[in-house]
């Protein structure tokens, strides 16, 4: 089996290196080769097999973030989809711009960004698994004579609660969807609904600000997403972002769009 790899060599910026041996040892080397920072893989490159809430079965690698089929094939993720509509960012170009105005090295620069999208991108993540761990767990509160599944700290306990306060927890989490024909595949948030009643297809957001360019990026992820389930038999009422400002949650709902691939 041959692998793709996605190398980042800069703030957001890459290089990708394509039919590699599947072999953990040959990837890291690329990688380090290359990468801003050097990686040590831990597991077997072609990650493990998933069973799909639609689709059947998957090969998902957690470390690359790639899922492929038995015969190597790599699908097209819904994040990589999303990013296909988005102008490219050259950051060194614009780093250099402010960089030079302000009398400093553009590397200070890049990497003063790239520590704040590190911060953005932990927050998101940390929120995520506190809304998933609740979503999945609660239910064993009573058995276990205490709620491990509501997390402890202040911040991420507030965005928890006050979201759960008037939404039900009974839904999917991070559920896998495969669409084997058109050779596509993703996780999704969020899965409400049920068979009967039709499914909304929800994601949670931590922007400091969202637009509607953001929105646009993320109803096209969303719609990619509803387009497999669609696919798999199941009937998508719509799609929802579920936004967390750091005080309150906003809903923004928004109808499935038909994909282009």
């Amino acid at each position: 089996m041959k692998i793709n790899a996605h190398i980042p060599t800069q703030t957001y910026g890459y290089i990708e290196i394509q039919d590699l041996p599947d072999d953990p040892k040959v990837v890291q080397d690329m990688y380090n080769k290359y990468a801003e920072k050097p990686i040590q893989l831990t597991q077997t490159i072609g990650g493990k097999r998933v069973e799909a809430f639609v689709g059947g079965f998957i090969n998902y690698d957690d470390i690359s973030h790639t899922y492929t089929n038995d015969q190597g094939d790599v699908y097209l993720s819904g994040s990589k989809y999303a990013s296909s509509f988005e102008k490219p960012f050259d950051s060194q170009m614009i780093a250099g711009n402010v960089a030079q105005k302000a009398g400093i090295d553009t590397d200070l620069v890049l990497q003063m960004w790239e520590m704040k999208r590190d911060i953005s991108n932990g927050f998101g993540t940390a929120i995520h698994l506190a809304m998933e761990l609740y979503g999945k767990y609660n239910h064993l509160a009573d058995a276990v004579g205490k709620d491990y599944s509501l997390h402890d700290h202040p911040i991420i306990k507030r965005a928890v609660e006050s979201f759960y306060a008037s939404h039900p927890n009974a839904a999917l989490y991070e559920p896998m969807v495969v669409d084997h024909k058109r050779k596509l595949a993703g996780q999704i948030d969020r899965l409400s609904g049920s068979d009967t009643d039709g499914y909304y297809v929800e994601d949670f957001k931590t922007n400091a600000v969202l637009d509607k360019a953001k929105l646009d990026g993320y109803w096209k992820q969303l719609s990619f997403y509803a387009s497999i389930l669609e696919a798999g038999g199941k009937t998508v009422n719509g799609l929802r972002i579920h936004h967390w400002n750091g005080g309150e949650w906003t809903t923004h709902e928004h109808a499935v769009d038909e994909i282009r691939l």
